[in-house]
């Protein structure tokens, strides 16, 4: 079984300079480009992972996916196919499930997108709607603009 390491897993690692993570693990781009920034080496099992992400490369176009509604079957399966559709690439992504609850948010890469973000938003937001949930799209700096504090 996979288990993917998201950023938010490297940053709870908080102190450690060495990461041992078991076989089978899965590092997020971002992850990754964390771990390197702040100096920490990650291991899956007795391999360390080399990061092929130089840190000096320009900053990716990147945009902030949100996914709410009754939690069900195909959720993540069906949003994930209208991104690898259009060669978007999830970064990072995080979800849960409370009480019935879905909550999904999600970090993308839309620099190789193959079609314009009106679009993406259009073809996330039909999908929503087939899946029964609420999908919002907002490119990262807009987002980040809006959610300061």
């Amino acid at each position: 079984m996979d288990i993917l390491i998201t950023l938010d897993t490297i940053k709870n690692y908080n102190e450690n300079k060495v990461i041992k993570l078991p076989p089978g693990s899965l590092v997020t781009k971002e992850a990754r480009v964390y771990a390197a920034a702040h100096g920490i080496k990650i291991y899956i099992g007795d391999i360390l992972l080399e990061d092929s992400t130089p840190l000096n490369t320009p900053p990716s176009q990147k945009a902030v996916i949100s996914v709410i509604g009754e939690d069900r079957v195909g959720i993540i399966a069906g949003i994930s196919d209208v991104l690898a559709t259009n060669n978007i690439n999830i970064l990072d992504i995080t979800q849960t499930s409370i009480e019935g609850l879905f909550t999904m948010i999600m970090v993308v890469d839309i620099s190789k997108s193959k079609v314009s973000f009106e679009e993406l938003k259009k073809l996330l937001s039909e999908r929503g709607n087939s899946l029964s949930v609420r999908v919002d799209a907002q490119r990262e700096e807009v987002f980040r603009y809006m959610h300061r504090i």
